[in-house]
């Protein structure tokens, strides 16, 4: 049943958003994947950095999608103040992230990807958010975690 009901919240997904989310989700799968690849060789050890880069950059774009549905909604007084902090507090906690060793700062990026895929859906629940962007985020945070899981198992083979 549940699996029903998933299936029938991704087909309400339109098509252009899920096409360039999964194209978002790229270098967090090749990362992922591409780290375990002994032919890489030297290639290997700069991955980890790169994919930290980028989802540094997604957890500010998702910030964004916060901020703007703030606006959009015309909230106002507290409710503002509220959403508008949760927009940019993971930015600001991101950049923390910088001065973290390199295992350490990508499971905070996992942490912030997380709970931010889980207030998206919650808000897409609550009409905060469009309806269909809570199984989108589903999908984007889960394939992304899963990338970030995977650099963090391959650097503890170092």
């Amino acid at each position: 049943m549940f699996s029903q009901f998933m299936w029938s919240q991704f087909q309400t997904i339109p098509r252009s958003a899920l096409i360039l989310g999964v194209l978002g989700l790229i270098p967090f799968v090749a990362g992922g994947i591409l780290v375990w690849v002994p032919q890489l060789g030297g290639i290997r050890p700069s991955l980890p950095p790169l994919v930290f880069y980028y989802a540094a950059l997604i957890i500010s774009f998702l910030g964004g999608v916060r901020w703007g549905a703030a606006m959009q909604n015309k909230t106002a007084g507290a409710t503002l103040a509220r959403e508008l902090s949760a927009s940019v507090l993971p930015t600001l906690i991101t950049l923390v992230c910088f001065i973290l060793s390199l295992p350490s700062a990508i499971v905070m990026l996992l942490v912030l990807i997380t709970s931010q895929g889980l207030l998206d859906v919650l808000a897409a629940r609550q009409d905060t958010l469009v309806s269909w962007y809570g199984p989108l985020r589903i999908l984007l945070s889960g394939v992304a975690s899963a990338g970030l899981v995977s650099l963090l198992v391959y650097m503890q083979t170092l």
